[in-house]
């Protein structure tokens, strides 16, 4: 259950050569004891690239993922159900019948049928078939199963009956294939496209032409991002939300006058992209499967996220599989938020030959919840409070470690006797739950310490041949242990392409227990980060607390081999509060100038850290752009080694 920490000290000691960080070490560090191991310099350090310095030491390096396998159902003889012989009609072309809804009751009679004969195969005609009522699909306690869609789209367009289209739990060795999610966007449009062409001079309120009607409804209005013209994708700009509308008035059927609540500065002849929706009603919903997989399944547009995963889920893959609007069909927007989310599993997990585009939030974003902040109430008994059950759930027997607000070991892992929840207030933001530990809380453990939860660990993740690209945040989050992310092509995603970053921000969110044992391999970067956000690095790692990089070096054994860099408007990486960084034989490429241009174009930017190897890599920047350099800071980044760069003009 417990995650594995990788190479924790393992860097080689010698003379001149990089120096191992203990954790005696770390300790003065924070005093600021522990000297500079290549220059008795201070502050921050502008070291040249193509200048050797660090002695002979070799790295070790991470192994990455393992290798493995998501079981095949093993009922191959088993009876085959169609989906047709239960009364589902292709009704996509037609408008919502108001009566019964004959194509989920249909699916939910084909699956009982299924359990009763044991069947292998469940199995749809191609066509359109609306979900009527909006209510949830539901595939529970399957085994040894197959749905295959041929090819079928389920079209929904009412938000209710629980939070997903599709949920999927408790099931085993189970394959759902070849179909596709859709949102009715002509009845309940998730999202809009218009450019302001007016602004009082005041801010008072402002003039937007939409591509289509005008949304008139106030609680429509969202959040409003602006769109680059030519890719009509996110990060140009500044994004507006929490403006609320007190008034909007309609100048004919595509044009508003818009008043808002908190007044905005939208720029007059930009596109934006107007969200009507955010995390209402996702795709699909996963928990407590085992050995499942996803094959050809694409999702058109849905108003929330595209996969979302939690429980106790292991083995689990999507291979071909789409989050992009229809072949030939231009929409606002696909998901108006995550594509792939993992909020907590037990790992083992596989995206291969993917796409994911157009979103309101990031790519994927894997990681388990923890949790900050509580009072004790004996040598045994704390309360954590303004918790938030189904984000960090806690249970009997589970194993909880406990650390430092700094994210730094405390020394304390018990296994929990009781875990009891305020029943009056289970689905609240500010709830408690008391949890009693086996053994004695030690008394220097402090009422801001974290918790992490040991029954989860969303490690050994390969991610192989995807494509992510032009979507709002992130293209992936990394902050589990044992990664292998390679082949993949990242374009412009509106913030860094890969953020390997856990995040303690108390009353929004507490997400990963550190990205270790991680391989980056082969990628291709192009245009990231291209609202420049945080300086604007392509790839950037880290953890923050409240805000502020931890000293404590939770990322432990990043590997950065043979990628490509290409068009960046800040550092190419951004590493802070990491031990055993190897940055080695990429390209990294600037020849144009970037839309919004941040300091330190195809940089390495290094702080809080102990162990960064900078070698072998190749730079190639026009002559009028300022050359790239290893920026780091003296006080806090220990045991570089940089040799055998080059520079190109």
């Amino acid at each position: 259950m417990q995650r594995r920490k990788f190479m924790r000290n393992s860097i080689l000691t010698a003379v001149g050569a990089a120096i191992p960080l203990s954790f005696a070490q770390y300790a003065m560090r924070r005093s600021g004891w522990v000297q500079q191991a290549l220059t008795s310099a201070s502050g921050w350090v502008e070291h040249p690239l193509t200048s050797t310095s660090g002695g002979a030491a070799e790295p070790l390096l991470p192994r990455g993922a393992e290798d493995f396998t998501v079981d095949a159902p093993r009922n191959p003889n088993g009876p085959v159900v169609h989906l047709r012989d239960f009364g589902a009609v292709a009704d996509g072309a037609e408008p919502p019948s108001s009566g019964p809804d004959r194509n989920l009751a249909a699916l939910e009679a084909a699956l009982r049928h299924c359990r009763k004969v044991g069947a292998s195969k469940l199995v749809a005609d191609k066509g359109v078939y609306r979900i009527a009522s909006g209510e949830t699909i539901v595939f529970d306690s399957l085994t040894d199963f197959t749905f295959d869609g041929g090819g079928a789209t389920f079209l929904f367009h009412l938000i209710q009956g629980g939070a997903a289209g599709v949920s999927i739990k408790k099931c085993q060795r189970s394959v759902f294939s070849n179909f596709n999610l859709d949102w009715d966007c002509a009845i309940d449009p998730p999202a809009w496209v218009g450019r302001v062409i007016e602004l009082a001079e005041n801010q008072s309120n402002f003039v937007m032409r939409f591509e289509t009607a005008a949304p008139l409804d106030p609680k429509v209005w969202v959040t409003m991002n602006p769109l680059d013209e030519d890719l009509r994708a996110p990060g140009a700009g500044t994004e507006f939300d929490g403006f609320a509308p007190t008034k909007i008035e309609k100048r004919d059927a595509q044009t508003v006058c818009v008043w808002p609540t908190n007044r905005i500065n939208p720029i007059v002849g930009q596109l934006y992209l107007l969200r009507h929706y955010t995390y209402e009603k996702h795709a699909v919903v996963m928990s407590d499967n085992s050995h499942l997989s996803f094959r050809n399944v694409n999702i058109y547009t849905f108003p929330g996220e595209g996969f979302v995963t939690g429980g106790d889920q292991h083995h689990f893959e999507l291979v071909n599989c789409r989050i992009a609007p229809p072949a030939n069909e231009r929409r606002p927007i696909t998901t108006t938020a995550d594509g792939f989310h993992v909020m907590q599993s037990k790992g083992f997990i596989r995206l291969e030959q993917c796409e994911f585009s157009f979103m309101g939030d990031d790519c994927v974003n894997i990681h388990d919840n923890i949790h900050m902040g509580f009072r004790r109430v004996d040598d045994y008994t704390l309360v954590a409070t303004d918790y938030v059950a189904w984000r960090c759930p806690f249970s009997d027997g589970d194993l909880v470690e406990i650390r430092n607000a700094d994210l730094s070991p405390t020394g304390f892992t018990a296994e929990l006797k009781s875990a009891k929840q305020k029943s009056s207030d289970a689905d609240s933001e500010k709830s408690e739950v008391t949890l009693i530990f086996s053994q004695k809380i030690p008394t220097h453990i402090a009422d801001d310490a974290i918790l992490f939860n040991l029954r989860y660990s969303s490690h050994n993740v390969i991610v192989r041949d995807c494509y992510f690209h032009e979507n709002r945040a992130r293209g992936i989050l990394c902050n589990s242990a044992d990664w292998l992310v390679e082949d993949n092509r990242f374009i412009h995603n509106q913030y860094a392409a890969m953020l390997l970053k856990p995040d303690v921000s108390p009353g929004l969110w507490a997400e990963g227990f550190g990205a270790s044992n991680v391989i980056i391999r082969g990628n291709k970067f192009e245009s990231s980060n291209s609202y420049g956000a945080d300086n604007g690095p392509a790839i950037q790692l880290g953890a923050t607390v409240r805000g502020v990089n931890t000293p404590y070096p939770l990322l432990d054994g990043v590997l950065l081999e043979e990628n490509e860099f290409t068009e960046m408007p800040g550092p190419a990486v951004d590493a802070s509060s990491f031990n055993n960084l190897v940055i080695r034989k990429n390209l990294v490429t600037n020849l144009k100038e970037a839309p919004v241009a941040k300091e330190k174009r195809g940089s390495i930017r290094a702080e809080l850290g102990t162990g960064l190897w900078v070698e072998g890599n190749v730079w190639t920047t026009q002559k009028d752009i300022e050359a790239p350099i290893l920026f780091y800071n003296a006080d806090t980044t220990h045991s570089i080694v940089c040799r055998d760069n080059e520079l190109k003009s």
